[in-house]
């Protein structure tokens, strides 16, 4: 924030044409095994970095995004996940005292929690040692109302051996980015 643009999420549909038989390409079957199958593995994230609210000259503030949860993978390149985050925006909490005071009118208090928890479903789609993540999530926890409850992630991630990952998301309510996140975790 402060944050004038658009998120969108897009659709690309492509076509191969080949205008004589001679030139198709040969089909080469593949001789990795079709079944795959891998127990429910647990993760571990730490995010975190820097942003700021919605009101111009506030500062930029330090935030931390504790995430867990659990994924299943239904193939070589698919997984779905199911977790919680837990969120740490120090930003929150120069706002909810900016609000009290400017504007007595949002009947703002002051001492507003602003920590939140939420619960998210998600997706990953692996590409070798990269992943693309894709995440709906729903605050359970929401003392102070900040873009709506309803929020989205997306992003990459890489892994570095079997366990250790790290990923840069993008979280956002809609339309409205929130945060761009770096984060590091594991995967048991």
């Amino acid at each position: 924030a402060p944050n004038t643009s658009t998120n969108t999420f897009t659709f690309n549909l492509g076509v191969n044409y080949f205008p004589s038989i001679e030139n198709e390409p040969e089909f080469i079957p593949s001789k990795e095994s079709k079944k795959f199958t891998q127990d429910i593995k647990y993760n571990f994230a730490l995010r975190s970095g820097i942003n700021e609210s919605d009101i111009n000259g506030m500062g930029q503030f330090p935030f931390l995004v504790i995430s867990a949860y659990a994924d299943k993978r239904l193939s070589r390149k698919s997984a779905i996940q199911i977790g919680t985050d837990a969120f740490f925006s120090e930003f929150l909490k120069e706002l909810i005292y900016f609000n009290s005071v400017a504007f007595p009118e949002f009947n703002v208090i002051g001492n507003e929690d602003w920590k939140r928890i939420g619960v998210f479903i998600g997706h990953e789609l692996f590409i070798n040692k990269m992943s693309l993540i894709t995440q709906l999530g729903y605050y359970i926890y929401y003392p102070y109302d900040f873009e709506g409850r309803v929020y989205n992630r997306i992003g990459l991630k890489r892994y570095f051996g079997d366990r250790i990952f790290g990923a840069v998301t993008l979280k956002s309510h809609a339309a409205k980015a929130e945060a761009l996140e770096f984060g590091i975790g594991i995967r048991l």
